[in-house]
């Protein structure tokens, strides 16, 4: 099944996953909708499926309803990243190691080419003044930033372990990615200068390694999934409070069906999250207290 350690399927840019241990991508597999995206300011989800045969970008009401394809491209796209406000949103295409950026107004049929950057997943901080991605062999990655003009590239975290997919907080002070040791999967903290790297996460081996971090609305917390070695194909979503450093499991399960990809709601009480608890991966939402479990896509 895809995305059974979601930390590299961003940057790849195919429906792919790396599980711990692995040193590169696993077989495609087909997922009618995965990697939700809720924006900062409309009631609105965007995810990607393959469902079409490549992979595209598509947009829902909050609810599951008003589906529909929202780009049009010849070669797989990923990494949606909503700007803020939530007037428009960037997306990737990746050729080898090189990623091309797109902004597409997802109200009208306007989409732009933004920039090539030599790495894998960009990501824009808030304001737009700077650029995260990933460098490397997928066993040795780290992040490098960049200012938007793809100029002054700076190494972020040193080669001491795997990085992957840097995640600007929303008040741009910030950034979360996912680190591979020897120990094991962990989500870590810096601050955007590169100061300050902290790990914030502290799983034990039976709860799943750590990965895939979405910041709350408020900078405040982190979601993330945890998958699991034994048995492989469980994955499980947990919250992280920065500020007490508890962590708390959300819809906690010991079946064979993976809850991955975590985005908050902009009211901060619900997620979004991919999952294939119904037979097939799909996009569903609940609230942070585990009540209103819904399925939004694929409903029968």
């Amino acid at each position: 099944m895809i995305r059974s350690a979601c930390i590299a399927v961003i940057a790849s840019a195919t429906l792919t996953s790396i599980a711990p241990g692995q040193t590169k991508p696993s077989a495609r597999s087909v997922i009618n909708g995965g990697f939700p995206l809720v924006s900062p300011s409309a009631p609105v989800i965007l995810f990607e499926s393959n469902r079409s045969g490549i992979n595209q970008l598509y947009l829902m009401n909050a609810d599951g309803s008003g589906q529909r394809q929202v780009t049009q491209s010849t070669v797989d796209v990923s990494g949606a990243q909503w700007l803020p406000g939530g007037k428009s949103f960037l997306y990737t295409t990746t050729e080898g190691d090189q990623s091309t950026v797109y902004e597409r107004w997802p109200d009208s049929t306007r989409t732009r080419m933004v920039r090539k950057f030599p790495g894998r997943a960009p990501r824009f901080s808030p304001a737009r003044d700077y650029v995260l991605y990933d460098v490397g062999p997928w066993t040795a990655a780290h992040l490098v930033r960049t200012d938007p003009r793809g100029l002054d590239p700076r190494q972020m975290t040193d080669n001491s372990a795997a990085v992957w997919l840097g995640v600007w907080s929303p008040d741009g002070r910030r950034i979360a990615y996912t680190v591979s040791s020897k120990t094991g999967m962990s989500i870590w903290v810096m601050n955007f200068d590169g100061s300050n790297p902290h790990q914030v996460t502290h799983l034990t081996p039976q709860q799943g390694a750590a990965q895939m971090p979405a910041w709350s609305p408020d900078s405040q917390q982190l979601a993330f999934q945890a998958n699991a070695t034994t048995p492989r194909t469980k994955a499980t979503l947990w919250i992280v409070d920065l500020r007490t450093r508890g962590a708390r499991e959300v819809l906690p399960h010991d079946n064979a069906y993976r809850d991955e990809t975590p985005s908050w709601f902009s009211d901060g009480k619900r997620l979004a999250f991919q999952s294939n608890r119904s037979g097939r991966m799909e996009v569903w939402a609940v609230n942070t207290d585990n009540s209103d479990l819904r399925q939004l896509t694929g409903r029968r």
